[in-house]
């Protein structure tokens, strides 16, 4: 069974449906104005509604949420190319 993890993570995604769950990354500036990295794991509805988000401060740990929450769903590794329009990893 496939899973998202560290080298896979932001080329990996769960499908059930309409809706999509992925990692995702930003940052967030501290008071020694640093930025700590942060990352989200998030559902959208239909590749652009967002239906809800969890922050995360590591990336082993965003990993480990998604799995448990949503590895049941079908697992999409976006990096593998098809072929045709269709398959591309843009859609």
């Amino acid at each position: 069974m496939q899973r998202v993890n560290l080298k896979n993570w932001n080329f990996a995604q769960y499908r059930l449906d309409n809706l999509m769950c992925m990692v995702s990354f930003g940052a967030e500036p501290t008071e020694s104005e640093e930025f700590q990295m942060q990352y989200f794991v998030t559902v959208l509805e239909d590749e652009q509604v967002e239906k809800f988000q969890k922050k995360f401060d590591s990336l082993n740990l965003a990993c480990a949420y998604i799995n448990e929450q949503y590895g049941d769903w079908e697992f999409k590794d976006l990096s593998v190319k098809g072929s045709g329009c269709s398959t591309c990893s843009a859609h």
